[in-house]
């Protein structure tokens, strides 16, 4: 998938907010995510992802629906014995609602990709100890 411009300037027009238990982390894309540097040491883990499961294809089906998605995903990310915390992403700009969201220690990429996937999303924010987080498309 390409992305079209205005879904790519959203994701990057965002800031994407972890709840860790030590305080607010916020991570933006191509910055360094030295905020998580901590938790990624005391886990022993080299990677996170930022995802959500709100919205799936860029649609807003509402409060309730969006709720059920994430539950699903928590659910999900428990099934698998995941490190994770809640979080949420917040656009710079008003016109989209925020999404609440989990940052997840230690996965992979491709992990993180399928379960964007499975949620329907158009893409996920993905980084390693002391580097930029990236934007990553799940259907390139």
């Amino acid at each position: 998938m390409k992305p079209n411009p205005e879904l790519l300037a959203a994701y990057t027009a965002t800031s994407y907010h972890a709840d860790l238990p030590s305080g607010r982390v916020t991570l933006r894309i191509g910055e360094p995510a030295t905020g998580l540097n901590d938790i990624l040491i005391e886990h022993e883990v080299g990677s996170w992802a930022f995802i959500t499961a709100c919205n799936p294809m860029s649609k807003q089906p509402g409060d309730r629906e969006n709720r059920k998605h994430l539950a699903e995903l928590e659910k999900l990310l428990i099934e698998r014995e995941l490190i994770y915390f809640p979080g949420e992403g917040v656009g710079d700009s008003t016109a989209w609602p925020c999404e609440s969201s989990f940052v997840i220690l230690g996965i992979n990429l491709d992990e993180g990709i399928e379960i964007a996937r499975k949620f329907g999303q158009h893409a996920i924010v993905f980084g390693r100890f002391n580097k930029p987080g990236q934007l990553v498309w799940v259907n390139e």
